[in-house]
């Protein structure tokens, strides 16, 4: 190995700690005065989230150094990733070494490891002049790895399962996690309480513990204290409330039941591994954590455009995870483009529409697919989801242009069924808000509202789009440095079971609600048809929903939305709701729709219930766009049986 650490500070994820490295290169032959070598980062989402602070070199002389804090545009005209490039004013002999120093500061996301390498620009002799950086000839054997891992614990997070497993259990971890939600470890094991309905447990947490604790009566939620007084300095729990000399932190709210003998579940597919180009950390660790870090009960990637043997080794990785009535998987990738990005998903791992698949599809733009995606649809299921509809990309192109604008909405397609409400780039509800909903990106014409406004049926879910193969995670580095160090993102469905088929037709189903930064439970419904459905009334039928929710803090407000005006409001200091709302009647068709906003910060929209009027001889629409009478069709069949 010619390129070492020598000096390794063992850096841990962070906002502004600076670690300093010492490397040695052992060039592989001889180079004469007036070389140039440069040191590049192999991955790109390392090379943009690590930053670089200072480079020094005693036997040489920088020529070039990389920015500490270059705009986006930038980082992607550094399409090498050179982080450095150093002149050897006397040249180099084979075998001795050359010292360099790197000062950086790492990302907060544990795993993103910034590989090196060296390069080298030749010179023929010492009057040569400079060569160009595009004749760089990587050294070989010359890679080393700077690792970042997690840093000191500052939280304590309890993440159970909704409901009992099939087991009757209720499967609960507890995590140590630094700052960032990283899980970390305690110094030294810590002696800690555990209460929960009707059981308590001391427990010495040390790292990660996965728990199955008895399945309760009623509403629950685990408890967890730990002595302030065995912490070690550096260590916190800055999520736990002081009580007595320990700190105390409760975890999400567990239904022993829910209606309809439905079961909650919670997970999340739009991440992306080092699949993509520019995502890290591999499928597997994704899905590993995201089952026993995280605690879903399901999760599929989105990557990008994963062709070949990328697309060979995903499937493998989900079907090595699936497993029935503990973690479901599926398949789906994303397709991005500079009109709009949106992500299939499947549950067949030949389905025509894998990329590169029979369907032949790579790539392309939302609005000049449709007529391909319709055809496939109608032999094949699959979902379409659209992402960051309402967003305008921050990165730009040499002319100035940014690399994507909104989503094109055009019209009502069937293969369209949900799109995330919000993710890495904020909320995508409306086109303007209040700060506490997060809202980033404003007035675009392309929102969530927009498109059931244009007629579309679609569900709500959330997802992170994050790229560093942390399912649920939204780095503070990918979302805009708006977003809390340690937020998640997750979509609930109400399932008859945790398997890959049914998870994926309750997601069809639009049975869906999207969190970020709780793990609320809400059942919504409208005349008895819960989120997702489609009823139908008569113009003099009373309309009334009912909300039955479990919340991790109080009720900031809790709203239902119709056409995107508000048309109930009220708040709430108790955590468990069970109310009933009158609505009143509805002269057209229309769709009501639940958000909420807990006093934490914590967000929660739940999918539309769309109200169909039966007026006999009054137009409605099919899913597709086009229009059939009340009084003399029956609804369109989908595929898989659903009546749109």
């Amino acid at each position: 190995m010619s390129l070492e650490i020598v000096k390794n500070p063992q850096a841990h994820c962070t906002l502004c700690k600076q670690f300093s490295y010492r490397f040695v290169w052992y060039p592989n032959k001889h180079y004469v005065a007036g070389t140039q070598f440069e040191i590049r980062s192999h991955s790109l989402r390392a090379f943009l989230s690590w930053r670089y602070s200072r480079f020094e070199i005693t036997s040489g002389d920088i020529t070039f150094r990389w920015m500490f804090n270059p705009t986006t545009t930038e980082m992607w005209h550094n399409s090498n990733r050179v982080l450095f490039r150093a002149r050897l004013p006397y040249g180099a002999r084979k075998g001795e070494s050359i010292d360099f120093d790197m000062t950086v500061i790492p990302p907060t996301m544990a795993g993103v490891d910034n590989i090196l390498s060296v390069w080298t620009l030749d010179a023929d002799d010492n009057f040569t002049a400079d060569s160009p950086a595009s004749d760089a000839k990587k050294e070989p054997h010359s890679e080393c790895c700077m690792s970042v891992v997690a840093g000191p614990v500052e939280r304590l997070s309890i993440y159970s399962r909704p409901m009992p497993g099939a087991n009757r259990k209720v499967r609960t971890i507890v995590v140590p996690e630094d700052r960032f939600g990283n899980p970390s470890r305690f110094e030294q094991p810590q002696a800690c309480k555990l209460t929960w309905p009707g059981y308590a447990e001391a427990l010495r947490i040390h790292e990660t513990e996965i728990l199955q604790l008895p399945t309760p009566t009623g509403t629950a939620r685990a408890t967890v204290s730990v002595p302030m007084h065995s912490l070690a300095p550096n260590e916190n729990i800055s999520n736990g409330r002081r009580e007595r000399g320990r700190l105390v932190v409760t975890g999400n709210p567990v239904w022993t039941e829910a209606p309809d003998e439905l079961l909650a579940a919670f997970g999340e597919f739009h991440w992306h591994t080092d699949f993509s180009v520019d995502g890290q950390r591999s499928i597997r660790e994704a899905l590993r954590c995201a089952r026993d870090i995280l605690n879903m009960d399901f999760a599929a990637p989105g990557d990008h455009n994963p062709s070949g043997i990328k697309w060979e080794n995903t499937v493998a990785a989900l079907e090595e995870f699936n497993q029935d009535d503990a973690f479901a998987t599926f398949f789906g990738w994303e397709n991005s483009s500079n009109q709009g990005h949106e992500n299939y998903y499947f549950t067949d791992p030949k389905h025509p529409l894998v990329c590169g698949g029979d369907a032949g599809l790579t790539s392309g733009k939302p609005d000049q697919i449709i007529e391909l995606l319709r055809d496939v649809h109608k032999k094949n299921d699959f979902i379409t989801i659209p992402h960051h509809t309402n967003s305008i990309a921050k990165t730009c192109k040499t002319d100035g242009t940014p690399y994507w604008h909104p989503y094109s909405w055009t019209s009502p397609v069937s293969y369209i069924r949900l799109v995330e409400i919000f993710q890495t780039r904020g909320n995508q509800e409306r086109n303007v808000y209040d700060d506490a909903w997060r809202g980033w990106h404003q007035n675009n014409g392309a929102c969530a509202q927009d498109a059931l406004a244009l007629g579309y049926k679609i569900g709500f879910v959330g997802g992170t789009d994050n790229h560093c193969g942390w399912p649920g995670r939204v780095p503070p580095s990918e979302g805009l440095g708006m977003i809390p160090g340690n937020s998640v993102i997750l979509t609930g469905i109400w399932t008859p079971r945790i398997q890959r088929q049914s998870v994926y037709q309750s997601l069809r189903d639009r049975h869906t609600w999207a969190v970020w930064d709780t793990r609320a439970l809400v059942y919504f419904t409208v005349n008895g048809s819960s989120g997702g459905s489609e009823i139908t009334v008569s113009p003099e039928e009373e309309l009334t929903a009912h909300i039955l929710l479990s919340a991790e803090d109080a009720l900031q407000t809790v709203e239902l939305v119709s056409e995107g005006a508000i048309v109930w409001q009220a708040s709430f200091d108790d955590l468990d709701i069970d109310i009933d709302v009158p609505l009143g009647k509805s002269s057209r068709s229309t769709h009501f729709y639940l958000r909420a906003l807990q006093r934490n910060g914590g967000i929660i929209y739940v999918s539309p219930v769309f109200v169909l009027i039966d007026n006999e001889g009054t137009e409605q629409m099919h899913a597709d766009g086009t229009s059939k009478s009340a009084a003399s069709e029956t609804p369109e069949q989908d595929v898989g049986g659903f009546q749109s």
